[in-house]
């Protein structure tokens, strides 16, 4: 399956590239050690960031920016730009992260850091008054994983279901 294993596209950035490539609000993809790596630039912040998001591979780099976060254009997924750690479903697993340093006019990006798997946060995944904060409240060692619009779906169901079964009691 070689088509499956491209290969790293745009400038080695652990070789440095010109800070005026990277204009304020702009993304562009690069590489560090072979790997795909998503540069960010917020005012004089930097983020290298994975280009893909976890939970179906979409393109960050065709995603939006906002704040510290970026959120994947298919399914809305949101990362934390400073950690990499995912902010709201239907992403869980975070995206990889790389340190940035700024010198003499220019972006250098090292090696990869340590990813740690974040621990979940129902009250991050679900909005409010949605059924899931239900299902949170009352039965906390529940973690629901919503990877599909489907699941989304049926708890807003089963909460329309519970509000209408109170109504009749």
């Amino acid at each position: 399956m070689a088509q499956d294993e491209a290969k790293p596209i745009g400038p080695d950035l652990s070789r440095g590239i010109s800070l005026d490539q990277l204009a304020d609000g702009k993304m562009l993809v690069g590489q560090v050690g072979g790997e795909d790596v998503l540069l960010v630039r917020r005012g004089q912040d930097i983020f290298a960031v994975g280009v893909h998001c976890t939970h179906y591979h979409g393109p960050l780099v065709d995603g939006l920016v906002v704040g510290d976060t970026v959120r994947c254009p298919w399914h809305h997924a949101c990362f934390d730009l400073r950690t990499g750690e995912a902010l709201a479903a239907p992403a869980l697993s975070p995206i990889a992260c790389w340190p940035v340093e700024q010198r003499d006019g220019k972006i250098w990006v090292s090696e990869k850091r340590f990813q740690k798997r974040s621990a979940w946060r129902s009250r991050q995944w679900f909005p409010q008054g949605s059924a899931g904060a239900a299902i949170n409240k009352e039965w906390p060692g529940l973690s629901p994983r919503l990877e599909s619009g489907s699941g989304w779906r049926t708890l807003q169901s089963l909460e329309g279901n519970q509000i209408e079964s109170e109504k009749a009691h």
